[in-house]
């Protein structure tokens, strides 16, 4: 497994909060993911929930387990996404199983974040990263251009 570092670029990380205002996540914020390359058709990420971003509003988007443990805190199931296939590289996968737990600050209503489109440049990688996702709501969360190190 390989913790990546995810850099928002200006305007590249948007999304609407469960009433429907569109928030932009500010320019240089980093989230991280772990990448567990299990073979050529078997790269899976996951989210990773020691991370928090500021919106351009003030606002702070954090990433959440699915529940919480019986104490209350945060040690639930960390959520991923994939698999991803070596052979998918530059190419928008569509549907793909998984999800991503966020709750927004105003409210703090956990969004669940199905991929509805992912493009990663080099599955293995990754070095650029965009998508589009979809939350329980009817919600989006676009990602463009984001960089992974």
């Amino acid at each position: 497994m390989a913790t990546k570092t995810v850099t928002c670029v200006a305007n590249g990380f948007k999304f609407e909060d469960p009433t429907r205002i569109q928030h932009t996540v500010t320019t240089s914020q980093t989230f991280t993911l772990d990448l567990t390359d299990g073979g050529a058709a078997a790269v899976q990420y996951k989210q990773n929930n020691a991370t928090s971003v500021t919106t351009t509003d003030g606002r702070t988007l954090v990433f959440r387990p699915q529940a919480t443990n019986a104490s209350g805190t945060s040690g639930g199931v960390i959520r991923d996404f994939g698999p991803t296939a070596d052979a998918q590289d530059g190419l928008a996968v569509l549907s793909l199983a998984g999800e991503f737990v966020t709750e927004f600050t105003e409210g703090n209503i956990q969004q669940n974040w199905k991929a509805e489109t992912l493009t990663v440049d080099d599955i293995d990688t990754p070095t650029l990263i965009s998508g589009r996702w979809k939350d329980q709501y009817g919600r989006f969360m676009d990602w463009a251009g984001l960089t992974v190190a």
